[in-house]
């Protein structure tokens, strides 16, 4: 088994509970990730910066009770935990970021760990939207690489966190060059590759790629995937969805959980079952509110799956 470094943002979402009430939830995305990773029986560890305050106390705690390492969590001063407002609509959700810049944004290279070979990092968008959390996200990537690791990336888009879409686009496409393996939505795949269809933008990012892993989710039905010429829809099961929140979050965990335990993943056979598990998670992920609350542990995985 391979530890699993996950770089970014811990969030503190605030989740609507009836008319006058909000649910106080662990979020964001890379420690979504991490607890996923966690409860699947994956090492992970969390790299980032969070607020000294409660928020910010909280996540780590969070983190920590879900046997996430969190010794690359620093607690900043000087800045504030990442707070996020969810909008649901049967089912479907929406951010308002009520804290800009929040703590994440301000991590350093200096804040790294000395990674080694056979480790893994995960991160997404949010860490490349401002300096000095882009560079040291981009220096990771390239460092664990170099260390003989490797790099797993989900844009996970938020573009109105950016000051244009372009730069969006240039700098994330960066952080794609730099990855071992891609996931990205269906929208998110055709916005960077400038196409206007799924099949277009496919064909596209694996031409460029064709030695990346690259897996489209798409929802309730599955997902797509591409590896060295290889290429297949992984069916997935459709349940009755109450919160979407953490549902990509969910397959990513799955994945990642999948690969860091499988030496052979590239291997067909074995990459099937790996993303058959990461499709059941993100499946799994939105029967409760709240991005972590339903991240399935390995019982509930393996019930699911022989349903």
């Amino acid at each position: 088994m391979s530890k699993i470094w996950v770089l970014g943002d811990a969030v503190v979402d605030l989740i609507p509970d009836g008319e006058q009430h909000y649910l106080r939830c662990a979020g964001g995305a890379p420690a979504n990730v991490a607890v996923g990773v966690a409860r699947l029986g994956g090492e992970s560890a969390f790299i980032g910066r969070v607020g000294l305050d409660p928020l910010g106390e909280f996540m780590q705690q969070t983190l920590q009770a879900e046997n996430v390492n969190t010794d690359f969590m620093h607690l900043d001063p000087q800045q504030r935990t990442s707070t996020v407002v969810v909008g649901l609509t049967n089912g479907e959700r929406s951010f308002t970021f009520m804290v800009n810049p929040s703590a994440d944004q301000f991590l350093e290279v200096s804040d790294l760990p000395t990674f080694q070979a056979g480790e893994w990092l995960h991160c997404c968008s949010i860490a490349l939207i401002n300096e000095p959390t882009r560079s040291a996200t981009l220096t990771a990537m390239k460092n664990i690489r170099l260390a003989g690791g490797k790099v797993s990336f989900d844009p996970n888009l938020r573009e109105s966190l950016w000051k244009s879409i372009d730069e969006m686009k240039q700098v994330v496409m960066q952080a794609v060059a730099l990855a071992d393996v891609l996931k990205f939505s269906e929208e998110e795949l055709t916005l960077l590759t400038d196409t206007d269809s799924l099949e277009k933008a496919f064909e596209k990012i694996t031409a460029l790629y064709p030695e990346k892993l690259i897996i489209v989710t798409l929802g309730k039905e599955g997902a797509l995937y591409h590896l060295n010429g290889q290429k297949a829809v992984i069916a997935g099961k459709a349940l009755q969805p109450v919160d979407t929140t953490g549902a990509g979050d969910a397959f990513v965990g799955g994945l990642l959980a999948g690969l860091s335990q499988n030496a052979d993943w590239q291997q067909n056979d074995v990459l099937v079952r790996i993303i058959r598990q990461a499709n059941a998670c993100g499946a799994l992920a939105t029967t409760a509110k709240g991005a972590m609350s339903a991240l399935p542990n390995q019982a509930q995985l393996a019930a699911f799956l022989a349903d």
